[in-house]
């Protein structure tokens, strides 16, 4: 339950990631007219899912169904990133799944933080996308004797990622329904292996409930002014990996499966090219200590090995694109590796990272990624802080920028 600890600190930020805006002066206050007092809000939801995986679950249907229960709170409009994002609100969940393989993959709960962007087409009437990020547990880990088939998940604790859309319809100034389509995703990053993931996905409906009376808001028309920016951002992350060593012996590859550690620094220049959206170019400096990993057997044991230490190291280029919400952001970048001190052809060159960020001021941030190879096949979890520097930014537009 380790690695729990770290994905749980992030359920915190993102539950609260919406809380201040990410310059580092006040906002304004917005023109609004008697906000509710009390802008807290629970909602329900239940969604019939079918199961995606590689694994070969062999009881049951692909079929699930799964619960959820949040409290979130409402932006009232008192601050200007509440009007840029259609008064969005955000909060905490619980979430409980069913699956039919449930023999092989346990009866999952998992807690998260969630961020829902509004988007109004009539008066009554939304269309929200939805996003969550969290920590799962409770899963039926593989085992070579009592759970050979679950190839899905190596652990017992995995990260819960979930993005849906749907339309919400304003019954009342308490009430309103919604339904529309869910995706979650589970896996965890490689920590330990097997890893080859598991997803569901399926409509969804549910019902929220507003503790005071939150009448509907007319998309704002008086945002606040932006101007495009650069940034220089330079961050270090690291995390733990299991791999596969290779060999030239009949060793079950259940038997070759090893712990390593992986780290790596980035630096990138950004260009905040529209209040949503940044893209950028930039470059890693890792280490990876599964480089040139073997196993084979001397004398009847087994024995290990790897590369040299200085044989560990690579750098490599990026670009990627990041998507803004209030202090959270979630990327992906698509990289390339230029130089490794050892060259295995059996790991490509090219790579993918993909993940949130947290901005705890307007210049520090923290990072929860998965780097990738193949896109659906992650190497490890990346955990890291950083730097953001602005470059030629006035005052003016720090305050205007999302």
């Amino acid at each position: 339950m380790r690695r729990a600890g770290g994905l749980a600190i992030i359920v915190i930020i993102v539950a609260r990631c919406a809380c201040a805006q990410d310059a580092p002066v006040p906002d304004a206050p917005a023109d609004v007219n008697a906000p509710p007092k009390n802008l807290w809000f629970v909602r329900a939801a239940y969604s019939p899912a079918h199961v995606l995986t590689a694994s070969p679950l062999a009881s049951g249907e692909n079929e699930a169904r799964t619960l959820t229960f949040e409290l979130g709170r409402q932006t009232d409009g008192t601050r200007d990133w509440h009007r840029v994002y259609n008064y969005p609100s955000y909060g905490i969940g619980f979430y409980a799944g069913r699956f039919d393989h449930d023999r092989e993959l346990g009866r999952p709960f998992a807690t998260y933080g969630f961020f829902s962007w509004p988007f109004p087409v009539a008066e009554r009437a939304q269309v929200i996308a939805d996003v969550g990020l969290g920590v799962s547990w409770n899963w039926t880990a593989f085992d070579r004797k009592t759970s050979p088939t679950n190839t899905a998940l190596g652990s017992d604790v995995a990260y819960h990622f979930d993005a849906g859309v749907s339309v919400r319809f304003l019954a009342t100034e308490r009430a309103s329904v919604y339904g529309g389509l869910s995706v979650t995703h589970w896996s965890n990053g490689a920590t330990k292996l097997p890893n080859l993931g598991l997803a569901v996905v399926g409509p969804k409906v549910g019902v929220r409930y507003n503790f005071a009376p939150q009448p509907p808001r007319a998309r704002a028309g008086d945002l606040p002014r932006f101007e495009p920016s650069w940034e220089l951002v330079v961050g270090a992350a690291g995390g733990a990996k299991s791999a596969a060593a290779a060999t030239g012996s009949k060793i079950d590859v259940v038997d070759r499966w090893r712990d390593f550690k992986a780290v790596n620094i980035t630096t990138a220049v950004q260009h905040h090219f529209y209040r949503f959206g940044k893209v950028a170019a930039g470059a890693d400096a890792g280490y990876d200590g599964a480089t040139g990993a073997r196993v084979g057997i001397i004398n009847g044991s087994q024995v290990d090995s790897r590369a040299p230490v200085d044989e560990r190291f690579a750098l490599g280029l990026y670009g990627g694109y990041e998507h803004v919400m209030p202090r959270f952001s979630v990327l992906f970048q698509l990289g390339y590796t230029v130089w490794r001190g050892f060259d295995d052809e059996e790991v490509p060159r090219f790579y993918q990272r993909y993940g949130a960020r947290f901005q705890f001021s307007d210049h520090f941030w923290g990072t929860f990624a998965v780097r990738s190879i193949k896109i659906r096949k992650a190497d490890f979890f990346e955990f890291g802080v950083g730097y953001r520097v602005r470059l030629g930014i006035t005052r003016a537009s720090a305050v205007s920028s999302t």
